[in-house]
């Protein structure tokens, strides 16, 4: 019997072969971190998680909803990490690693409401939604307003960013805007003028619109 982390390693290399564009053995060998033999692929094959076509290897449905689950958990702990604890990303992933394996489904979908719900991860790759992002946001969302929400004077500690694309997010994030950091507005005409620690940065009104923060209050 193939141990759970080595099929869910074997999943996930496979799914990340696949957005690569590769199909075959080598190239999921390529992605993953164990050695992946005959007889484990013959086990994953027997459990109706993959079917093998030649050199191809591809998803059963039912494989490619265990592969979905383990992407969702990796990519979502890697974004908690280095968002809003600001791990480096490399370090990010290497902790994703390991808990992709063992992060309950309560944990997962909290921090998927705390991020926002995000698309992409740090790395770019796409997100796979669950549930929850489908439906409608939480009772914890009903404490986050969006920064457009806030008056000048008014303070707020950002929460998440739900971006209109990857591209934005990395912008923000190299300004300093992340989840944790604590913003002040001070004008919202012809711009959103926030200062932050020693920042003060003007932002279009549509790039304020993908910022939530939870409402501190006013230091004036």
């Amino acid at each position: 019997m193939i141990p759970r982390q080595k099929a869910e390693e074997i999943l996930e290399a496979i799914w990340n072969a696949d957005e690569a564009g590769e199909f075959t053995l080598d190239a999921v060998r390529k992605h993953c971190p164990e050695e992946i033999s005959d007889g484990n692929l013959e086990q994953l094959e027997a459990n109706g998680l993959v079917i093998r076509q030649g050199a191809r290897i591809l998803f059963t449905a039912t494989g490619k909803e265990q592969a979905q689950g383990v992407i969702r958990r990796h990519r979502l702990t890697e974004s908690l990490l280095t968002y809003v604890l600001g791990l480096p990303e490399e370090k990010a992933d290497a902790i994703a690693c390991d808990m992709e394996h063992t992060l309950p489904p309560e944990m997962e979908r909290s921090i998927c409401t705390l991020l926002g719900h995000p698309p992409f991860s740090p790395a770019g790759k796409p997100i796979p939604p669950g549930d929850d992002c489908l439906q409608k946001l939480s009772s914890f969302d009903s404490a986050i307003v969006n920064l457009c929400d806030l008056i000048p004077g008014e303070e707020g500690r950002i929460a998440y960013i739900r971006p209109k694309n990857h591209a934005r997010l990395h912008r923000l994030t190299a300004f300093g805007i992340v989840p944790g950091v604590t913003v002040k507005l001070h004008q919202t005409y012809p711009a959103f003028c926030i200062k932050f620690e020693e920042t003060e940065l003007a932002i279009d009104p549509d790039v304020a619109e993908d910022i939530f923060v939870s409402k501190i209050g006013s230091l004036e």
